[in-house]
């Protein structure tokens, strides 16, 4: 499922919170966060493979903006789930 993140992390720009990437990311996202097992944190397990970061890596570009991604998936997810959507 996390897969459908490629077509965004694919873009070299992915990670610079430019207006086009977040479009992108959300663009992803929507594919996969209504599907019963999605959970953000594997999400950015994934990205953190992905992109070759250990668990205990948080800095950096790549670091920081997965989790950027994270949270946004956080609360889109709750969103979602909060209002039975």
């Amino acid at each position: 499922m996390y897969d459908k993140l490629n077509s965004f992390m694919n873009v070299e720009t992915w990670h610079t919170s430019h207006a086009l990437d977040e479009e992108r990311f959300f663009q992803a996202l929507h594919q996969i966060v209504r599907e019963d097992n999605f959970n953000p944190d594997k999400m950015g397990e994934y990205m953190r493979q992905k992109v070759g970061l250990s668990q205990n890596d948080d800095e950096g570009a790549y670091s920081q903006a997965i989790e950027r991604y994270v949270a946004a998936a956080w609360a889109v997810k709750d969103y979602l789930e909060a209002n039975r959507l």
